[in-house]
């Protein structure tokens, strides 16, 4: 199979009126100046298009072999292990899991509404950088037409200049007024053919979010209540008994030991 071209490509994408082809480079110079704000808009969206893509993928918010490994040290007390393995994830949940490591090896006596609160404000913030990455296409599908509009408004008001100034009583000046007000309609077509997939795309990455949001919610919601099943629990050896180090030391004085066989 041969590849298409991309002269062919081009050509398939021109604008046919009748028997005559426009290029769109043509379309775009005719547009006016209007036109490059809506040619640095759409390169600002196909940026964060790639940007939502990576975001919103599963792997980015919630890697399953990350949530196993991070249960594992949760339940061994091992919460410097926790905070190396969450450090070095990229993911929305390893930065509320490291959030919580760190705050746990500063306050191992914590009790579990502070340990909770702690991670609902970390992934509130990993949330909302999400959905704020999502808004931009949303501010540039409301922005983009009414650039379209302004180009529009700002090509008919030349024309009626014309009009005002000139004399568009024959044929020739008539037909002329038409091209001038058919090159004023091209920026709002240019905006609309950027405004409605930046909407639509848009539309679709709000539900990624919000899938990916409600996943993180119940993972972390899970974590937290096995740190909460851990903080009060004794650690112990391998026979059961405790560790010599979590044994008060309490000092002993000798000669307060009696003989308890006659009580």
């Amino acid at each position: 199979m041969n590849p298409v071209s991309f002269s062919t490509l081009a050509n398939a994408m021109d604008f046919v009126v009748g028997d005559r082809n426009y290029p769109l480079s043509e379309l775009f110079m005719k547009g006016g100046f209007i036109m490059w704000p809506l040619l640095l808009l759409s390169i600002g969206g196909v940026v964060v298009l790639v940007m939502c893509c990576f975001s919103t993928r599963a792997a980015a918010v919630l890697p399953p072999k990350l949530v196993e490994q991070a249960e594992s040290f949760i339940r061994k007390r091992d919460y410097t292990g926790l905070a190396i393995l969450c450090k070095n994830g990229d993911s929305c949940y390893a930065r509320v899991m490291l959030t919580v490591a760190n705050f746990m090896q500063r306050n191992p006596s914590a009790q579990f509404e502070e340990v909770r609160e702690i991670a609902a404000a970390e992934g509130g913030r990993q949330a909302g950088f999400m959905s704020r990455q999502i808004s931009w296409l949303s501010d540039i599908g409301a922005l983009a037409p009414m650039l379209g509009l302004l180009g529009t408004v700002v090509g008919m008001m030349k024309t009626f200049f014309e009009i005002a100034n000139g004399d568009f009583s024959g044929g020739k000046q008539r037909i002329d007024m038409a091209g001038g007000v058919a090159e004023a309609l091209i920026t709002t077509a240019g905006g609309l053919l950027l405004g409605i997939p930046a909407i639509l795309a848009y539309v679709y990455f709000r539900s990624q979010v919000h899938k990916r949001v409600g996943d993180l919610e119940a993972a972390v919601t899970h974590s937290v209540s096995v740190v909460a099943t851990q903080l009060h629990k004794p650690r112990s050896g391998p026979a059961g008994a405790f560790h010599e180090e979590e044994l008060p030391r309490v000092p002993v004085d000798p000669t307060s030991l009696r003989d308890v066989r006659g009580l």
